[in-house]
């Protein structure tokens, strides 16, 4: 008797294990906008690190004879009331913007994660105090918070990332409070506990890696705020101060003369706009992405 081999057919695909940042990241470049921000994001960090290098002005260098101009070829985006140049103005208040999205998101993250998993996974009076704390955070608008915490630290930008950054924790802390919730009912974990694993190896090792994905959509979903506020307190005069360039500040100064000279209003607000549109879209399609349920 005689036994033959099974094997596929010929021409038949085989079934193919994807992990899950694979099908991440094939969920996530099938959406254009996310592409985009994607895309826009590498761009402007690429144009930040490299001002110097594309433009031959400072952005501080005052020409009172060229005030004013609009865009030419030696000013592509023309000057503003001192002469300074709108493109170089442009290129280094990408620098501001950056820092402080960047910086407010990250340390938001490590004030927020280390109190919601804490709070979600230990409870008791800990978490009834965090619960307390964020319900306050969240009664109150926290562009106000903002605001009347940097007129009274003084504006600059030390202390608008500072009360950005107080205020910036909330999100995340309820968010990681309800997984590390739900995720310390689970079996493994109760296995985990009847072994004697130490505290900290079970939410290092076990329920940190869960919350990772929804983590990586918290930071991208907060540095269109941080933009957005960065450019709202500059704007008002509470934030970057003079002569360093921000778009909100550069807003600020066209008040008086974007009737007349237009183009020192156009292009920092394309620039706000931009931004917030890109990285929204970014946030958006990472949440699109690492949801599994959403598109297989």
């Amino acid at each position: 008797m005689t036994t033959k081999a099974l094997t596929a057919p010929v021409g038949e695909d085989r079934v193919r294990y994807r992990s899950f940042w694979a099908g991440a990241w094939r969920r996530f470049r099938r959406n254009k906008l996310a592409m985009f921000g994607l895309c826009y994001a590498i761009f402007i960090i690429l144009v930040a690190i490299f001002a110097p290098v594309l433009t031959p002005y400072t952005y501080d260098a005052i020409a009172p004879d060229i005030a004013l101009q609009p865009p030419s070829a030696d000013h592509p985006m023309g000057t503003d009331l001192l002469g300074r140049d709108l493109l170089t103005r442009i290129i280094y208040g990408a620098r501001p913007m950056l820092l402080v999205g960047v910086v407010t998101g990250l340390a938001g993250l490590a004030i927020g994660v280390p109190m919601g998993i804490l709070a979600g996974y230990v409870g008791g009076v800990f978490d009834w105090i965090v619960t307390r704390l964020v319900d306050m955070f969240s009664a109150l608008p926290y562009y106000l918070i903002v605001l009347f915490m940097v007129m009274v630290l003084s504006p600059s930008l030390t202390n608008m990332v500072i009360a950005l950054t107080i205020t910036g924790w909330v999100a995340s802390c309820r968010m990681v409070r309800g997984m590390a919730f739900s995720v310390r009912e689970q079996d493994y974990i109760e296995a985990t506990q009847a072994l004697g694993i130490p505290t900290w190896r079970v939410l290092v090792f076990h329920i940190l890696p869960q919350i990772a994905p929804l983590l990586l959509w918290s930071f991208a979903s907060g540095i269109p705020a941080a933009v957005f506020a960065e450019a709202g307190l500059s704007f008002l005069g509470m934030g970057i101060r003079p002569p360093r360039p921000s778009w909100g500040q550069m807003l600020g100064e066209a008040g008086n003369y974007w009737i007349y000279w237009p183009h020192m209003f156009i292009f920092p607000s394309l620039m706000i706009t931009l931004s917030v549109l890109a990285f929204q879209g970014l946030a958006d399609g990472l949440r699109k992405a690492l949801d599994v349920s959403t598109n297989l």
